[in-house]
């Protein structure tokens, strides 16, 4: 191809027409949904109450810079990561917002923490002196926020000693201590015994160093947001609130959220199927009867579970079509007989509104055995991701 056809090709592609014609299946962002969303959180909480957005594993799907956008247009003081990859990623456009790696740091990506001023969360003395180290040499103090752990048992500093901890760093004159926090386990269960045990302890430690003048303190995630609004403290952590999706259903207050992400597709091929016939692999699926089945070029490939196979739906044309055999890497087929007019390129949703009809990702996750989290996540980067407002 010259450069005179490669030009025009890439000007093509800036017609939404074209991009259109271009996908397969793709994934619709509604960012006002976002907004919404994220204001109704702000607005369940009290004055002087932060919020880091967690936009982790590229926002739960829903591309993380694009979300990032939102989120600090409306206020938002800080930005959650998962990954040290995830953090520079998001530093290179943000430049000067906080962005916090809530997993634990590691030793040896201290250098890249202190460069693109991303502050970790450690509860170790290996990470914390890698840290400290490297600050010195370049003559700054390296942000961190130090975890307390009260019972989720992946990282932190157990709870009845992380006081004695935290004393230890705050002496260091490399590091500025910029946030403490913990996690809840169970925030989002009928049953907040737990939640509140782990409160309780979490905030026996922040009594221990209510001297030090620590900026941020926090535990909520979005189940605690809504279910336990004395566990605010000053800063919380909302999730898949974010996203339009109530964690569980014992999550009263998130019920009112709007989805943002709807999975969409095209039928790609029709084909009537004689009685008697087998469909995909392992022969799962026997027709009973003569069939309309449409193939739809999506599958686990693209994050659709493999355990919606002869289980799952679509919605085509309005109307529910179920899955028929096994669930593969780049291709579904699902039952069209008795869907009207129905042909080839017509729309084929698999999360998300047509007509009167929705499958919201939490009813994909019961009938795939999963959560929405799950779902979401599962979306890889072979979906284009498609912005609306």
């Amino acid at each position: 191809m010259n450069l005179e056809n490669q030009v025009s090709l890439k000007e093509k592609k800036k017609e939404p027409s074209y991009a259109y014609r271009l996908l397969k299946t793709w994934a619709e962002i509604n960012l006002g949904a976002i907004r919404f969303n994220i204001k109704k959180v702000q607005k369940n909480l009290g004055k002087n109450i932060e919020l880091m957005a967690i936009v982790k594993c590229n926002a739960y799907g829903h591309g993380a810079i694009e979300v990032s956008r939102q989120a600090l247009d409306l206020g938002v003081k800080a930005l959650g990561v998962s990954s040290l990859y995830e953090g520079i990623e998001l530093r290179d456009v943000f430049k000067d917002v906080p962005i916090i790696v809530l997993s634990s740091g590691m030793s040896g990506q201290s250098e890249e923490f202190i460069e693109y001023n991303l502050s970790p969360v450690i509860c170790s003395w290996q990470m914390t002196n890698a840290l400290a180290n490297v600050a010195k040499k370049r003559g700054i103090r390296a942000k961190v926020h130090i975890k307390v752990d009260t019972g989720m048992g992946r990282i932190g500093v157990w709870h009845e000693r992380a006081d004695e901890f935290i004393r230890q760093v705050y002496k260091m004159p490399d590091i500025e201590i910029e946030g403490v926090c913990s996690h809840f386990a169970t925030s989002d269960e009928q049953n907040l015994d737990f939640a509140k045990q782990q409160f309780d302890w979490f905030n026996r430690c922040l009594e221990k160093i209510k001297d030090l003048p620590i900026r941020f303190k926090h535990i909520s995630n979005t189940a605690a947001i809504f279910n336990l609004p004395e566990a605010h403290l000053n800063m919380v952590r909302p999730g898949l609130s974010i996203y339009g999706v109530s964690p569980s259903e014992y999550v009263k207050g998130a019920k009112n959220l709007r989805p943002a992400l709807s999975l969409k597709t095209k039928i790609a091929f029709l084909k009537t199927i004689p009685k008697g016939r087998t469909l995909s692999y392992a022969r799962t699926y026997k027709t009973k009867k003569e069939m309309k089945v449409a193939t739809l070029p999506v599958g686990y490939g693209d994050g659709y579970p493999l355990s919606l196979s002869n289980k799952g739906y679509v919605l085509i044309r309005g109307k529910k079509a179920r899955i028929l055999g096994t669930v593969t890497m780049d291709q579904i087929m699902v039952d069209v007989t008795d869907i009207k007019d129905v042909k080839t390129e017509d729309v084929a949703v698999l999360i998300g509104k047509q007509g009167t009809e929705e499958i919201t990702a939490t009813q994909v996750a019961g009938i795939a055995g999963t959560i929405p989290y799950e779902i979401f996540t599962s979306i890889n980067k072979r979906v284009q991701r498609v912005y609306s407002d």
